[in-house]
């Protein structure tokens, strides 16, 4: 069973089993999912739709930060579930060794190049398993030491 539809499959049970706020969040994943299909004219390869579900937490991530600070904890927990749920759906991570042995490597093969070009040679080769802000991070780091 490929992603989409494991996701409309995910989504059934939530509706049988009245689970709303994951019903909700799952709806949400397939109108973006289907806008993109719109968007792209074509299936979606099961990278672009692991792009539209980072880009989805990432909404809701901020929204949950931008809750927070406005005292509005409550609808900040609601977003972080809805991340939560999506997340389900993602690759696991790379954790932060590997992403600095890749970092390693990029520098060491392009001495010449700047810090935005290693960020994007890294980001390809981890094929968006990495968390861009840990690549950032490492990048930055060997660039000042």
């Amino acid at each position: 069973m490929n992603l989409k539809d494991q996701i409309q499959s995910d989504l059934t049970a939530a509706m049988k089993a009245k689970e709303d706020l994951k019903l909700q969040t799952l709806r949400m994943l397939s109108a973006a999912l289907h806008n993109e299909e719109i968007a792209k004219g074509d299936e979606l390869d099961e990278s672009t739709i692991h792009a539209v579900i980072r880009r989805e937490v990432k909404k809701r991530k901020e929204a949950a930060e931008s809750f927070r600070l406005g005292g509005r904890t409550e609808q900040s927990d609601k977003e972080e579930a809805e991340g939560k749920i999506l997340e389900v759906y993602l690759p696991q991570m790379m954790d932060e060794a590997a992403v600095a042995k890749i970092v390693e490597e990029e520098v060491a093969a392009n001495p010449d190049a700047q810090m935005g070009q290693i960020i994007g040679a890294v980001i390809k080769r981890t094929a968006g398993n990495a968390d861009g802000a840990v690549v950032s991070k490492l990048v930055n780091q060997k660039f000042k030491g």
